[in-house]
């Protein structure tokens, strides 16, 4: 193994400002990630980075499989502004569908 190897870059740590439950997406800097577990106001854990996952939708959106997505206030769509790149949608989803599968920061 390399002598610089740190890990494989699959989970990143989060620091909770507020109490996180197990699943939520959480934005770290520019980077989507999913909390593994349920993290305390205060207390640090570990998120997802890659992988595909079910989350929030925006159900006005009608959102296509393939299509980049944004991450605002926890809640996945189309717009990007004041929003932080999510992914890519997974799965086509119709308007009314309030979740959606995303490949994370892909």
């Amino acid at each position: 193994m390399a002598k610089n190897f740190v890990q494989n870059g699959n989970t990143i740590a989060i620091t909770a400002t507020a109490n996180i439950t197990s699943g939520a997406p959480v934005i770290v800097g520019e980077l989507v990630a999913v909390a593994i577990t349920d993290i305390a106001s205060g207390r640090t854990g570990d998120g997802f980075v890659s992988g595909v996952f079910q989350l929030p939708k925006l159900a006005a959106d009608v959102i296509p499989a393939g299509k980049k997505v944004f991450i605002k206030d926890g809640v996945v769509q189309l717009a990007a502004a004041d929003a932080v790149a999510a992914g890519y949608a997974w799965e086509a989803a119709a308007k009314d569908v309030t979740v959606i599968a995303v490949k994370l920061n892909g």
